[in-house]
């Protein structure tokens, strides 16, 4: 085989292989897994906001929750079996999470990180262990990553559902110019993480 015809067969792999990872990336980020009747919920913030409250109440309708918890609103909700639920945190403001909120938090953390933090201080505070986090699809496999360090990879004890009220394609040929940004995010984000991450506690 001379060597044009090597460097052909070279570049075509290449091709191939980034192909496949870029075909393969939407999917992967869409992480979920079976949940068992936990303490609580952990619900994070972002844009559609209402999509993850939607799922959230219906897995507190399963009946498989005690707690619900926004971390970044510091706001913690004791569900009933009646299921009412009664607002438990009054003394703690509404406002965001920020970095001087968390101590000793350095600002390169990113904001998912800063409310994972935040929810395993509100569970430990209520003597909480088990845990489903919800959120948007594609955010899943970062909020996994985020979360196994930040428990001490307590993964057993962890559960984690996206919301199923938020479209998330995992073919790449569904996909939008909008959801390929949301894709690209994720993967920047679980880089950066994945850069800082090695020097937390």
């Amino acid at each position: 085989m001379n060597q044009y015809k090597k460097y052909c067969l070279f570049l075509f792999f290449i091709i191939l292989m980034i192909s496949t990872i870029i075909m393969s990336a939407p999917r992967f980020l869409l992480y979920s897994s079976n949940y068992q009747k936990a303490n609580a919920i952990i619900l994070l913030l972002g844009p559609d906001f209402t999509a993850r409250q939607k799922e959230a109440y219906r897995v507190i309708n399963e009946g498989m929750v005690d707690y619900l918890i926004i971390p970044a609103q510091n706001k913690v909700y004791r569900i009933y079996n009646e299921g009412e639920i009664k607002y438990l945190s009054p003394n703690l403001s509404a406002k965001n999470v920020s970095r001087k909120d968390i101590a000793n938090s350095p600002n390169y953390y990113e904001d998912t990180h800063l409310e994972i933090i935040e929810a395993r201080k509100i569970m430990s505070q209520y003597g909480l262990l088990s845990a489903i986090f919800i959120s948007s699809p594609y955010h899943m496999r970062r909020i996994k990553l985020i979360a196994i360090k930040v428990f001490d990879n307590k993964s057993g004890e962890l559960y984690f559902v996206p919301t199923s009220y938020e479209k998330a394609p995992a073919k790449f040929w569904e996909m939008s110019s909008a959801d390929w940004k949301k894709v690209g995010r994720e993967y920047s984000k679980m880089l950066w993480f994945s850069l800082y991450a090695p020097w937390t506690n």
